[in-house]
């Protein structure tokens, strides 16, 4: 009898952890990393006496990077860290790597202000087939004493695949979208040119 009640029970918890596995559901927030930049740009101009003030804003309508309907049920998906801090992180690392000092507002002559106007992937899915169409827009404006500057960023990816997207494939065309438009970013230089000139 005992024998018996240690196996039902072994069994139960075996049952139980399979059914508690199949339960759990992937993580609604997606992980992205800060590309840094590939070539060194380092300028001695820009070491001259201009300091900037590097403020990112997050103007989107609405606060997620995603969603889409799982059983009758809207999924919606966020990011680590935020796209506030993402962009933030990508502009300090570039204008540091071109050779620009950074410094608080009170510190500094020069503004440049970024808007994050889409950091968005949407999921578009058919009986068969899913598409993820990522898009990235940003808008800088650079302010100085001499007068503005503004240029817009941005870029957009689009994946096809069999049946349903998954968290993972929407992360990857995200995360494609974002280093093209890292890429992007660290390879201009309308935006250096325009500090110098307006400062």
């Amino acid at each position: 009898m005992l024998k018996s009640f240690k196996t039902l029970s072994v069994a139960s918890i075996i049952a139980g952890s399979l059914a508690l596995t199949a339960c759990q559901t992937p993580s609604n927030t997606l992980s992205f990393s800060v590309p840094s930049p590939t070539l060194s740009q380092f300028n001695l101009a820009n070491q001259s006496n201009v300091v900037l003030n590097v403020v990112t804003k997050d103007e989107r309508s609405k606060p997620e990077v995603s969603s889409y309907v799982r059983s009758n049920q809207i999924q919606t998906l966020s990011a680590s860290p935020e796209p506030v801090r993402l962009f933030q992180q990508i502009f300090q690392q570039d204008f540091n790597s071109k050779g620009f000092r950074l410094g608080t507002p009170s510190a500094s002559n020069t503004n440049v202000l970024i808007n994050i106007k889409h950091f968005y992937a949407q999921v578009d899915e058919g009986n068969l087939r899913y598409k993820v169409s990522s898009k990235i827009q940003l808008e800088v404006h650079i302010q100085g004493s001499k007068g503005n500057f503004t240029k817009n960023i941005g870029g957009t990816k689009t994946y096809e695949g069999a049946f349903a997207a998954s968290n993972e494939n929407i992360q990857n065309v995200l995360n494609d979208n974002l280093k093209e438009v890292a890429e992007m970013i660290y390879k201009d230089q309308e935006l250096a040119d325009a500090i110098r000139r307006y400062n």
